[in-house]
């Protein structure tokens, strides 16, 4: 583990040389190749291009969820593929917060208990845990709202709880595949900007997936992806 005392002077992110390939019938197809890129602490980064070109592969290699081709992902350092699945399953839950575009919470659990979740999979007491994610959800502006189920909430307060439980473990990484693509335009520009507001004031590495460039102009690094011709494996 990286010590904490040298933990700014190391980039949150670093991705070198990543390379995904997979066939799709007898083509093989390359979402990206060789691509690098390396994000500080509380900085954020947009990733752009249009459907179908990799962004959200793209996003599940850099937190872990799939295997790149070639090429290596550091978090803080630490190659994480070079771990085992046990230990990367560990560094996801104590490093890195996720905020999807259809929130994921769960239906059956209160607004306060989704967002404790990730304390109580680290085994976090119970007591420590809700009150911790009551101090988020009162960050995230839904103070009012502990207690009520997803149904009972519009769509950008759902957002704002996926938000408040991807952050409430002090992640040093947040990825965010389109979080504000199934939101009204008012309701997607609060949830951006909160997301990137609290992700700078916890000193959280933001990578986010968009299509919007209005909201990708706002980030401090952008990064377009375009397509790769596929191929037919026989004559490469």
């Amino acid at each position: 583990m990286i010590n904490r005392s040298i933990k700014k002077c190391v980039p949150v992110l670093r991705a070198v040389s990543l390379t995904r390939r997979y066939l799709d019938g007898p083509r093989e197809v390359v979402p990206f190749q060789d691509l690098s890129l390396e994000l500080a602490a509380g900085q954020s980064l947009a990733v752009i291009g249009p459907s179908g070109v990799g962004k959200s592969t793209l996003l599940h290699l850099l937190g872990g969820l799939d295997r790149p081709s070639s090429g290596q992902v550091f978090i803080e350092g630490e190659s994480i593929y070079e771990l085992t699945d046990v230990q990367r399953t560990v560094l996801r839950n104590q490093k890195l917060g996720f905020v999807y575009q259809f929130h994921h919470l769960l239906e059956e659990c209160s607004a306060l208990e989704n967002v404790a979740m990730p304390l109580l999979i680290r085994r976090t007491p119970k007591t420590q845990a809700m009150t911790q994610a009551a101090d988020w959800l009162h960050r995230v502006g839904l103070a009012s709202r502990l207690d009520h189920p997803p149904s009972r909430l519009s769509g950008g307060e759902r957002q704002r709880v996926a938000i408040a439980r991807a952050l409430v473990s002090s992640p040093s990484l947040v990825l965010a595949d389109e979080p504000t693509g199934n939101l009204d335009r008012d309701t997607a520009e609060r949830v951006f900007q909160l997301l990137v507001d609290r992700c700078r004031e916890a000193q959280a590495g933001l990578v986010i997936v968009t299509h919007d460039l209005h909201f990708a102009n706002r980030c401090d690094q952008r990064f377009a992806m375009t397509s790769l011709p596929a191929t037919d494996p026989l004559q490469v």
